[in-house]
């Protein structure tokens, strides 16, 4: 392996532990809203939570330089998977809080995360500036901007069936999540590469279009996908909400690479390595989800509790 392809995997798995971190942190601020106090006023009270807005700030602030700075050595294909590696953190960080102890099955999950992870790194899948330079052409354009309509349009499709089922709210509500931060993902790296250019005194219509583009896409889709985030847990569990948000960001590097980048594997068994980690990767995602989805049921139970300890002061009054 090169430098910079070891310098980028720890680089995104330390991205992928702070954005873990600060979604379990936004989580359990979520959990101390009862719910019947949720539909008014939501983001107002997540604003005046200490610990939302710290979670905030890991996932916006350090995860997003972290993930960045990888962009620059490794490219978007790998990020996704190595970044899976937050799950631990989200799984440990329930156990802490709910004062209980791992499950075989965390145990194997866990176990499980860390093979998908050491697979994907090992396919190398590296997208380089060399690549980059593909933004100079009309055909590769074209085939990012199918990418990304094709994208938007399952995320708003699904976030929109997800609002009007009954059944199946859940499934839709999370891959509806999940689809902004595969955009993202795919927008970061020609953001990163035209702003260099543009340090570089390198000006074309071309690039100033794409960079305008990148921005709105990027800094929207982050910001509006941590919200359909929040609203997906308010109307199912996270044992159900995560892993299933993870399917569109594990698939759409495949898709990135040799689809869009129209990359050939550096080995003959990258494909291979690649698709078995992120099969391994989604496996141990509902494996660990359970354990996430606990901390849903804590914050109700929470609110059980109050409203028992009024119940029992109103019958002495």
């Amino acid at each position: 392996m090169s430098n910079n392809l070891i310098l980028g995997i720890i680089l995104a798995l330390t991205g992928g532990i702070a954005n873990n971190s600060g979604a379990l942190l936004q989580k359990f601020a979520i959990n101390k809203i009862p719910k019947e106090e949720r539909e008014k006023g939501f983001y107002k009270k997540l604003f005046k939570s200490p610990s939302w807005v710290i979670g905030l700030i890991l996932i916006m602030g350090a995860s997003g330089v972290l993930i960045s700075l990888a962009q620059l050595y490794i490219g978007g294909a790998l990020i996704p998977g190595l970044m899976a590696v937050g799950m631990i953190v989200l799984t440990i960080g329930a156990v802490k809080l709910l004062g209980e102890k791992l499950k075989l099955a965390e145990y194997i999950g866990i176990f499980l995360l860390i093979i998908g992870i050491v697979l994907i790194g090992l396919s190398a899948l590296e997208i380089t500036d060399d690549d980059m330079a593909n933004l100079e052409g009309t055909n590769f354009v074209i085939r990012f901007m199918i990418y990304s309509v094709a994208f938007f349009i399952l995320w708003i499709g699904s976030r929109q069936l997800g609002k009007r089922l009954e059944k199946g709210k859940t499934i839709f509500l999370a891959l509806g999540a999940g689809f902004p931060f595969a955009l993202a993902n795919a927008w970061m790296q020609p953001f990163i590469f035209i702003f260099r250019e543009f340090i570089n005194g390198i000006f074309t219509t071309l690039n100033i279009i794409l960079f305008i583009f990148s921005i709105l896409i990027v800094a929207g889709v982050n910001i509006v996908g941590i919200g359909h985030v929040q609203d997906a847990f308010k109307h199912g569990d996270a044992s159900k909400i995560y892993p299933i948000s993870l399917i569109p960001q594990q698939i759409a590097p495949v898709i990135l690479f040799y689809g869009i980048y129209l990359k050939a594997s550096p080995q003959i068994y990258s494909l291979y390595l690649l698709l078995i980690g992120i099969i391994i990767i989604l496996i141990a995602g509902f494996l660990l989800g359970r354990k996430q989805g606990q901390i849903e049921t804590m914050g109700l139970k929470e609110d059980t509790e109050h409203e028992n300890g009024r119940t029992k002061e109103l019958e002495l009054l």
